[in-house]
């Protein structure tokens, strides 16, 4: 059994009973021990004993906790006997501690009640002394007057001000109010305010910034702040409206307007009052500015209306005499103005607009809207914009456009005659670069748009007049043009069919005939000028596309602010804003032009360079044309030739030579190289007589250029093929020469005898090896492809993977034909 050492600490804890209970037990073994014997004895006393063990060790743990206890409590005792005194201290002083808050709290509420009372006295004093001033102000009013007058007089307005407003607080006061009369401080303060505003205009007029200051603050104390700005905007207007007037008398006249001088007037007087503004410390000094810009502007409109009407009567008197209207003076007057409006918004702007990365000043200038001001200077330009658009071109136009038209072309003298038309193509270009750039400056956007479609006019209408000449060139040799607008006629040598007789004799002939030399002679010397054309038109393009890029970059550019206003104001718009979103809607090409402008120019360019080409392709492949026009009706083909002799002798079958046409094809082909290189040193020698080396490209590269249909050719390959032209230009001609004769041979009636077989395999062969003559094209594709149609029972595996399906259809009938 445990024995729990808590039991002995309870308050019930009865000795008795617990003994009791402990010894239960021992009664329960010893009546076990009556009726079992000795083994019941034995179990109590072993109970017994382990009790009083128990017992005696529990008295002694509680000894010994009890000796620990009394030993640390004798340790801490003397340290809790300090507490205890420290403990005793602090709550003597902290009874004395409230002692004394009690007595500085009744101090304070002491303290309370006197300030109250001096609060009190201290009204009273004040009432009293109010009452004071209100009597003296009371007994000074009858003489109020006199005093305001003389203060006037003397031009002491302040005191003056002060003494009116102190009469007027006694007259707004209980005390006063029945002595003072209202409506009589009324009228002091009407004349106090006459004479403040006279002073102020005064001080205006003089540019006194002292006066100016002191004015402004008394009217602006007593609710008058818009008298100061309508005083101050008068005087200033009335003076400045006296310089004006004195400047348009002495420098616009009716012999010569220098309206430059006058507007220069207006920047000196803007720059005066903007310094006097600033001195005077006045409120909104851009406004003020504005409103006496906008005032002088008024009077100068009728004189720059006047100046821009006699500018443009001048011009119209003096245009019949000059073949065009000349603009230029409106111009000058327009960048005269521009430049003055630049100047002056230094002048009213109080910092500066170049935004950059500032988002606020970049949104305000965004959305700043166009002054009156602005819309009043340029109002006079408006009308002539659109005549300075057209008025330029129309002079080239009637000048250096008619001039070119005006050279004719003599076919004995071609060398004279693109020397004399390549000096004036050369010149209306530079007319018109110049033009482009000095209009460019001046002109709207919306109008530079109409300015570049009047150049693309301009390209448009020489290369019209370069295809007239190209039209005569080739009907002088026989060639109707009306034929060759399509490569495809060229591929399949589709010749006119008018003057026959002449076209025999002409153009189907080698160079070395004359009348075939003079026409390419002519021919060639008209795609001088067309290549000159080429260049001319796409340095045009290029420089228009700069101009015009740097133009709206400038109309529409955050750091230039006078000149994004003019740009608004010139577009009709309302605000910058406006304009950037009108600006990003127009359409440019690469090159920066207006995308239509662009596209006329190209168009125009490119009919008359594919016109040009396909006119020198013609002559080139001409002299093959009667040869190869005839194979399809050889009597060859259906011949019959007996195998006996009149003898009636077998005569053996050997083989077929070259037919005639055949031929004929044959040695033309080995004579294509020396004419190429004949019409080359012809080339070269019309451009080194028009001295044009190095400005217009190759006869051949320009023809490969507009004859192949590959648009990339033009932009990827145009610098190989000026360094290699001559031999692609011939693999070309050979080329189309050999497809037109599988054409052509396809065309023949079945059946062929066998004759006709053998001597279709003949000319096939011969004209197949002087093509294999030629380095160049032997190794082509092309050729491969060919020669694979031609020949049936060849086995041509090369090409015979990626033949084309006009190839594979010209072999099915070639293998036809010989096969029936």
């Amino acid at each position: 059994m445990e024995i729990r050492l808590d039991s002995f600490s309870a308050p019930s804890f009865d000795v008795k009973a617990w003994v009791n209970e402990q010894l239960a037990e021992l009664d329960g073994a010893s009546a076990f021990d009556d009726e079992g014997g000795v083994a019941g004895r034995q179990s109590a006393d072993a109970l017994a004993q382990r009790l009083t063990t128990q017992l005696h060790f529990l008295a002694t743990n509680a000894q010994q906790g009890n000796d620990r206890i009394k030993a640390r409590f004798r340790h801490q005792a003397t340290q809790l006997t300090r507490d205890i005194s420290a403990l005793t201290k602090l709550v003597q002083e902290t009874q004395e501690s409230i002692s004394e808050f009690s007595a500085t709290v009744d101090a304070r509420a002491q303290s309370a009640r006197a300030v109250q009372r001096i609060v009190d006295i201290d009204v009273v004093r004040t009432q009293l002394e109010r009452t004071v001033v209100a009597l003296d102000n009371m007994r000074s009013y009858s003489n109020l007057p006199q005093k305001v007058g003389a203060l006037v007089a003397s031009g002491d307005l302040s005191q003056a001000w002060d003494l009116v407003d102190g009469v007027e607080r006694v007259g707004s006061s209980k005390e006063g109010a029945a002595a003072v009369n209202i409506e009589a401080i009324q009228g002091f303060r009407e004349q106090l305010t006459l004479a403040t505003t006279q002073r102020l205009g005064e001080a205006a007029a003089g540019h006194n910034a002292e006066q100016m200051v002191e004015a402004a603050r008394l009217l602006a104390a007593h609710g008058l702040g818009d008298t100061i700005r309508t005083t101050y905007l008068k005087q200033r207007l009335e003076i400045g409206t006296g310089v004006v007037q004195s400047a348009i008398a002495e420098h616009v006249n009716t012999s010569g307007s220098d309206i430059h001088a006058v507007l220069g007037v207006i920047t000196d007087l803007l720059t005066q009052e903007r310094a006097f503004i600033e001195a005077a410390s006045m409120q909104s000094p851009e406004s003020l500015l504005e409103a006496i810009f906008e005032g002088l502007l008024e009077l100068v409109a009728p004189t720059m209306q006047q100046v821009v009407r006699d500018s443009q009567q001048h011009q119209q008197a003096t245009a019949a005499s000059d073949g065009g209207l000349d603009t230029t003076p409106t111009i000058d007057i327009y960048r005269v103005v521009t430049a003055f409006y630049a100047d002056v918004l230094d002048v009213l702007d109080s910092c500066s607009l170049s935004v950059g990365d500032n988002t606020a000043e970049r949104s305000a200038l965004l959305a700043r809207p166009i002054p009156k001001s602005l819309k009043l200077l340029l109002e006079p330009f408006i009308p002539c914009m659109d005549k300075i658009a057209k008025a330029a071109f129309v002079r080239i136009r009637a000048t250096g456009l008619a001039k070119l038209k005006e050279i004719e072309l003599d076919y004995n003298r071609t060398e004279l005659f693109i020397r004399e038309a390549s000096q004036a193509m050369r010149e209306v270009f530079v007319d018109i670069e110049q033009s482009v750039e000095r209009t460019l400056d001046v002109l709207p956007v919306s109008m530079a748009e109409g300015m570049a479609a009047s150049v693309a006019g301009l390209v448009d209408d020489i290369s019209a007049w370069l295809v007239d000449k190209l039209t005569g060139v080739s009907e002088h040799a026989g060639v109707s043009l009306s034929e060759l607008k399509d490569y495809s006629q060229l591929v399949t040598l589709k010749g006119g069919q008018k003057t026959k007789a002449k076209l025999e004799s002409a153009v189907y002939q080698t160079l070395s005939a004359g009348q075939k030399l003079e026409s390419v002679s002519n021919v060639i010397g008209v795609t001088v000028l067309t290549r000159l054309l080429e260049q001319f038109a796409a340095a045009l393009s290029e420089s228009m596309g700069k101009h015009w890029g740097e133009a709206l970059a400038l109309a529409t550019s955050l750091a230039v602010p006078a000149r994004l206003l003019v740009a608004v104001c010139m577009e009709s718009c309302t605000t910058p804003a406006e304009l950037v979103e009108k600006v990003s809607r127009i359409a440019v090409s690469p090159e920066g032009l207006p995308l239509a402008a662009a596209q006329r120019i190209s168009g125009a360019v490119g009919r008359a360079s594919r016109v040009a080409a396909s006119v020198s392709f013609f002559m080139l492949t001409s002299a093959f044309r009667p040869a190869l026009s005839r194979i399809a009706r050889l009597g060859a083909w259906h011949e019959q030739r007996t195998s006996k002799s009149s003898m009636n002798i077998e005569v053996p079958q050997f083989s077929s030579s070259p037919s005639e046409e055949a031929v004929d094809i044959g040695e033309k082909m080995h004579i294509l190289l020396p004419e190429l290189e004949q019409i080359d040193m012809m080339d070269m020698q019309f451009v080194r007589g028009a001295e044009l080396e190095g400005i217009v490209p190759p006869l051949y590269s320009f023809m490969l250029v507009w004859l192949r249909e590959d648009a990339d050719v033009q932009a990827k390959q145009r610098q190989q093929l000026e360094t290699e032209s001559m031999m692609p230009v011939l693999c070309l001609v050979l080329e189309v020469v050999l497809q037109n004769m599988a054409r052509q041979l396809c065309l023949i009636k079945p059946p062929l005898s066998g004759h006709g077989k053998q001597q279709l395999a003949a000319d096939v062969d011969y004209v197949a090896s002087v093509v294999s003559s030629f380095t160049a094209l032997s190794s082509s594709v092309e050729f491969e492809e060919i020669v694979f149609a031609l020949r049936p029972d060849s086995d041509n595996q090369a090409a015979n993977g990626n033949n084309s399906a006009e190839a594979l259809a010209v072999r099915a009938k070639m293998r036809a034909l010989l096969a029936e």
